[in-house]
């Protein structure tokens, strides 16, 4: 009783999968969401044994309500979402497909616009948790976004990425306002994270600190936006980025 639940909906490589034992380690019951039967079956061996798995789209209104009840069907309540829209496959402007630039957008923007809308009604038909302190504004429920860098700068050749993890951006920053009323809070983590960066040494000559973010650094990062500690922090992108958005040119 009193055990706050976090939905994990897509789970990326390796990310998913940190977030899950994160969470799991500070006390959170969770659910893992991931279309691919294949990628949940890796998780399994990955995550704790407590952890609950659904399998099912997670772009549409049905699937996204199949995913959040089964949250709630298994441990009663649902009080965090953290959201992995899943990354695009590498084109260019001049050689895209339209049918699957629709499909991409349908899926990453209107996709998780409906996120949002159905974790606000799931909210609602729900009591609050206790309160853990007066000094902090109460929390009805939070949601997270972990984007690839892409969200905020391009390459050749992340065409479409760049369009739909960008969108996912204009969705988190429009929810946010949308849902304050609701005492939901909405952001995102943007990462530099190792399935974007093929070329080590061109990472390490672009980047700072000379790496790409590691999958338990952004659970880290995850886990404190969805706690008390920031409950005055929505409509946000946290960069984790090594330095690279301060980086004039390359590193020798």
């Amino acid at each position: 009783m009193g055990v706050p639940v976090t939905a994990i909906l897509g789970l990326g490589r390796e990310v998913g999968d940190a977030i899950a034992r994160r969470f799991g380690e500070t006390g959170h019951r969770v659910l893992a969401a991931d279309p691919s039967a294949e990628r949940l079956a890796t998780a399994r061996n990955a995550v704790p044994d407590d952890v609950i798995f659904h399998q099912g789209e997670l772009f549409t209104r049905l699937g996204l309500r199949n995913a959040f009840t089964a949250a709630i069907e298994g441990f009663g309540r649902i009080d965090n979402a953290v959201i992995i829209p899943e990354l695009e496959e590498p084109d260019t402007l001049l050689e895209f497909s339209t049918e699957k630039f629709d499909k991409a957008i349908a899926k990453s923007i209107r996709g998780t616009a409906l996120a949002l809308q159905v974790f606000a009604e799931r909210i609602a038909e729900q009591e609050d948790l206790p309160t853990v302190g007066v000094e902090r504004l109460r929390q009805k429920g939070t949601i997270t976004f972990v984007l690839s860098y892409s969200a905020i700068a391009s390459m050749p050749g992340q065409f479409t990425e760049t369009i739909s993890q960008s969108g996912v951006l204009g969705v988190m920053r429009a929810g946010s306002v949308e849902l304050a009323d609701l005492s939901i809070r909405v952001n995102a983590i943007v990462a530099v994270r190792p399935s974007e960066e093929r070329i080590q040494s061109w990472t390490m000559r672009r980047t700072p600190l000379g790496r790409t973010a590691q999958a338990d650094e952004i659970a880290d990062a995850c886990r404190f936006l969805a706690s008390p500690e920031a409950a005055f922090i929505t409509g946000e992108a946290l960069r984790l980025d090594g330095g690279r958005r301060g980086l004039s040119g390359l590193l020798d």
